[in-house]
């Protein structure tokens, strides 16, 4: 439990109020009783007795570690170190208390992207800061440079807040030890790859750029195209948007080298504005951070009309000349009847699959491409859509092509459908790819065709198909199957973007919390997979599958007791699985390695 307010600690600071909580702490605004009027920020680490011994070993650790370099840094855009001290089994530390409000709350304020003068002028005192930070040796990394970890003062100065996941680099290490940070801000290289280094906090700045130049929040680990920010906000310099594009290039040897290079750009592109009619006013009051702004789904509009070969629109279809009078004395020339033939498609002659549309040879009796039974003289169904007769030759051993493109793409869409539905993979990926050759193939088909890829133990290419439908009509069902197909194809660098994705733009997504809690139970992150794995849960009670995974984060820690009654709960929602016999006797033998004494409770899975 935290601190109450008015409570007294180390006999001279008294709490006013509290200014931010997390999972392991909170922090405070104090005054001093020995200097009235004086006020400090108070850090406070919670030892929780629940948690598992070795992430409290770790949260000590982190919070050890940020003190150790609060207490040797000096630089007036970071909060100045007081002392620390340990008081009821509980860690604290004092430091500069700076008033004002962070980046998410003026974007919270404002409800729309910030002024592009003040935003590079933040920035600009940021790079002094990181400067600072990196030319230490060794150099140290922030590693969670975001909008809520920048203060701005009243007097309009940005200030670097929050060090407590910032590293030392250490030269010839290949990856970090751990790998935090806010995803949405991340580089690539914070997903344990390689090792994060100066050039990843510069990622996070221009990560960070995006976010209040648009008020939008950027896509992980995805380097925005050219113009794609000025279409967003069409008032913002193209000198500006090229830096944010650079900061976050994915290969770190293509963005800015160091933030002093950075910072130059910056300064750059802010001299070449035009003078600001007036400066933009700081909120009144204070808001608390509210969700993130989702990423709006493109507009869709309508195509225009399809034009002739020469690109010329299509002439209007003649109308039949009007009748006149004969003149006198003379007979009548009768018009000739229209033929049949004239009148309906022409369809040269063959046996037809009634579902396909694909051309048989002739006698055969069931369709070479699905199966399907065929109809002596059947009209293909294609050539049945269109009323006009087709130019184009019907080869042999092929599928008839009509005339009318969008007669096409429409029954092309709908036997892909068709075919899925009836089991028939082969013939559903046909005409899926078929459509993506038209260039017609929409969001519900290009699903369809991960689908289809994915059941036929494609994941990669399911993986790109679900991808493009993402890119056609954001949705958390998008990303989410695109993070599943990558998972199955061994890509969990692009499962996990994928599915942060997915639970930026639904958050009480429970799949895409479950899928992201076990992905990080095999890279070995414990305390990201129960995170994960617990907001799944919540989400999802009682599910037995999320219950089983929980059983193996339990099991990695050694968590004997956790994991006796969480293998007791997936076994009572899952009668008759196999699934928790199997992991009972994981338990069994991690236990035994581990040299434990205690028996299991065989009625634990019963």
């Amino acid at each position: 439990m935290g601190l109450a307010m008015g409570a007294v600690v180390r006999g001279r600071y008294r709490v006013l109020r509290r200014l931010g909580e997390g999972g392991m702490g909170s922090v405070y605004e104090i005054e001093d009783l020995l200097r009235p009027g004086t006020v400090y920020a108070l850090k406070e680490l919670l030892d929780d007795g629940t948690l598992p011994q070795d992430e409290l070993e770790q949260a000590r650790a982190r919070f050890a570690a940020e003190i150790a370099l609060m207490r040797r840094l000096r630089h007036p855009r970071l909060p100045a170190f007081v002392e620390s001290f340990d008081e009821g089994g509980k860690r604290y530390f004092v430091m500069e208390y700076i008033p004002g409000g962070t980046l998410d709350e003026r974007l919270e304020a404002a409800h729309a992207p910030l002024p592009e003068r003040d935003v590079l002028g933040w920035a600009i005192g940021i790079c002094d800061a990181l400067t600072y930070l990196h030319r230490q040796k060794p150099p140290i990394i922030v590693r969670d440079l975001k909008p809520g970890n920048i203060m701005v003062t009243p007097s309009g100065d940005a200030r670097l807040i929050d060090l407590g996941i910032a590293r030392t680099y250490k030269p010839g290490k290949q990856t970090n030890t751990e790998n935090l940070g806010t995803m949405t801000y991340a580089s690539p290289e914070h997903l344990g790859q390689t090792q994060t280094d100066p050039r990843s906090d510069i990622y996070s700045l221009g990560a960070t750029l995006y976010h209040l130049l648009t008020n939008v929040e950027p896509a992980p680990l995805e380097t925005p195209a050219p113009g794609a920010l000025r279409r967003r906000v069409p008032s913002l310099s193209a000198a500006t948007e090229a830096a944010v594009i650079r900061c976050m290039a994915l290969d770190p040897k293509r963005r800015f080298q160091s933030t002093i290079a950075l910072k130059e750009a910056l300064v750059r592109a802010r001299a070449a504005l035009p003078a600001p009619s007036q400066p933009f006013s700081a909120p009144a009051t204070q808001v608390s951070r509210a969700p993130v702004t989702k990423r709006p789904a493109p507009v869709i509009r309508s195509s225009p009309a399809r034009s002739s070969s020469d690109g010329r629109a299509p002439a209007p279809a003649a109308r039949p000349a009007p009748s006149r009078p004969a003149p006198a004395g003379t007979t009548p020339t009768p018009t000739p009847a229209a033929s049949p033939a004239a009148s309906s498609p022409q369809v040269p002659a063959g046996a037809y699959c009634p579902t396909c549309g694909y051309r048989n040879r002739p006698g055969a009796r069931f369709c070479a491409q699905d199966g399907a039974p065929l109809v002596s003289g059947a009209v293909p169904p294609i050539a049945i859509a269109t009323s006009v007769p087709s130019q184009a030759p019907v080869l042999p051993g092929g599928p008839a092509v009509p005339a009318n493109p969008a007669a096409s793409a429409a029954m092309t869409a709908q036997l892909a459908h068709e075919a899925y539905a009836t089991g028939r993979l082969s013939v559903a990926l046909r005409h899926c790819e078929a459509a993506a050759r038209q260039g017609t193939a929409d969001y519900d088909l290009s699903l369809l065709h991960g689908r289809t890829l994915r059941a036929l133990a494609r994941p990669t290419e399911a993986a790109d198909a679900f991808a493009r439908a993402g890119q056609q009509r954001p949705t958390a069902e998008a990303f989410t199957l695109e993070g599943e197909a990558a998972r199955e194809s061994g890509d969990l660098t692009r499962a996990v973007v994928a599915l942060t994705r997915a639970r930026q733009l639904d958050p009480h997504d429970a799949n895409a919390c479950y899928q992201l809690g076990t992905i990080c139970l095999a890279l070995g992150q414990l305390a990201q997979a129960e995170g994960e794995l617990e907001a799944a849960l919540a989400l999802r009670p009682d599910d037995g599958r999320t219950l089983i995974a929980m059983t193996r984060v339990a099991i990695a820690r050694a968590d004997w007791a956790r994991a006796e009654d969480l293998l007791h709960r997936a076994a009572t929602t899952l009668p008759g699985d196999s699934e928790p016999a199997t992991l009972l006797a994981e338990l069994h033998a991690a236990r035994a390695a581990a040299g434990s004494a205690t028996a299991y409770p065989p009625q634990a899975a019963s």
